[in-house]
């Protein structure tokens, strides 16, 4: 590049940025000059914010953690989701629905969630299903009383004991409502923090502190007996298939005992020998039988251990206690980030007003 190239390239960076600062200046002086304007929103703002502290409710978080158990020395995720009751129906491979990362995914699925919020709990001194206390603190009950137009939503509710297949198609829409809300609201959070942990960690948060404590609580459990059930389903139907061949045979070898102590009451004559034969073949038809229900009775008793072992067992680390985490917007706090918020919004507007009416001064000029 030539030498007068060069001192033309540094001749347009020097006014680029000459040009820059002015701009700098010009905005400045100008903000500067509708100071009362941005003080005057900037109160408003922060105004604003020390009344959303007084009116806006604290939220609780409950806080519960627990530790999968391991059951082999294999080791790694697949083991974890197996003790947990997600190996499957039978035995604990490592590729099943419920292995991995798709253990948390069920926690948090529509079937849990839906299944937590319809378990009768004592909330407040009554008996009621979770859903229904949501409905009370969250004052959602109100709201649909006042929608004269549509019965089912005023008359909205789940009592205890109410069958979950009954439900009309505004019940399943509203449980859907929450258990959405919760999901894309971040209420309900289940972080395992680090894979080579087997530590989970579920997090719940609402305004209401006793609900939050109830939700995770029940959440784990109707988590844990969905786990438990569908783990152990194909050991539990074979117990009670090999249990009534046991009582079949048990019962033939009672009845062939007492048949057979039935023909050796018979005074049998040296010369008719022959009645002797049916009382040995009942006698070792009873010895049979004896030794099948013995047989039986040795793989019930594997059976049963094998359902011992595959039952799945968590170990819960800790469990909500009040007082629960509160999180509230402080005084403070609430006027600083108004204040700020405002402050921010109004430079933002000006500006941009200052920009829309110098392009179009720019555009008129132009034209001219």
């Amino acid at each position: 590049m030539s030498t007068s190239a060069q001192k033309s390239a540094t001749q347009a960076n020097e006014i680029s940025l000459v040009e820059l600062i002015q701009s700098i200046k010009k905005y400045y002086n100008y903000l500067l000059g509708k100071w009362k304007i941005i003080c005057i929103v900037g109160f408003g703002g922060a105004a604003i914010g020390l009344a959303a502290s007084f009116i806006v409710k604290p939220t609780y978080t409950a806080h519960l953690s627990f530790a999968l158990v391991e059951k082999s020395s294999s080791g790694g995720l697949s083991d974890l989701a197996s003790s947990f009751g997600f190996a499957g129906l039978v035995g604990g491979g490592s590729n099943g629905a419920f292995s991995g990362d798709n253990l948390l995914e069920i926690i948090k699925s529509r079937h849990a969630i839906e299944q937590t919020l319809l378990t009768p709990v004592d909330y407040k001194g009554q008996r009621k299903t979770l859903m229904e206390a949501y409905m009370d603190f969250t004052e959602m009950r109100k709201a649909l009383k006042k929608i004269k137009k549509n019965k089912d939503l005023r008359d909205l509710a789940y009592p205890v004991g109410h069958d979950r297949n009954t439900f009309n198609r505004t019940q399943d829409s509203m449980l859907y409502v929450v258990y959405d809300g919760f999901i894309k609201g971040q209420s309900l959070k289940i972080i395992r923090k680090d894979k080579k942990v087997s530590v989970v960690n579920v997090d719940f948060t609402s305004k209401d502190e006793l609900f939050s404590k109830l939700f995770v609580e029940t959440l784990m459990n109707q988590t844990y007996r969905f786990y438990r059930q569908t783990k152990t389903a194909q050991s539990r139907y074979n117990i009670d298939m090999m249990q009534q061949k046991a009582d079949s045979v048990r019962a033939l070898y009672e009845a062939a005992l007492y048949k057979g102590a039935g023909y050796s009451q018979v005074n049998i004559n040296p010369a008719l020998q022959y009645a002797a034969v049916p009382r040995m073949k009942q006698e070792s038809e009873a010895q049979l039988y004896g030794t099948v229900y013995t047989e039986i009775l040795k793989n019930l008793e594997t059976l049963k251990l094998d359902l011992a072992r595959e039952t799945p067992l968590v170990q819960v680390i800790d469990q909500p206690i009040f007082p629960l985490k509160k999180e509230k917007i402080g005084k403070i706090k609430g006027t600083f980030i108004g204040g700020v918020i405002g402050g921010v919004l109004i430079v933002v507007y000006l500006l941009g007003m200052l920009y829309v009416k110098e392009l179009g001064l720019n555009l008129k000029s132009e034209e001219k």
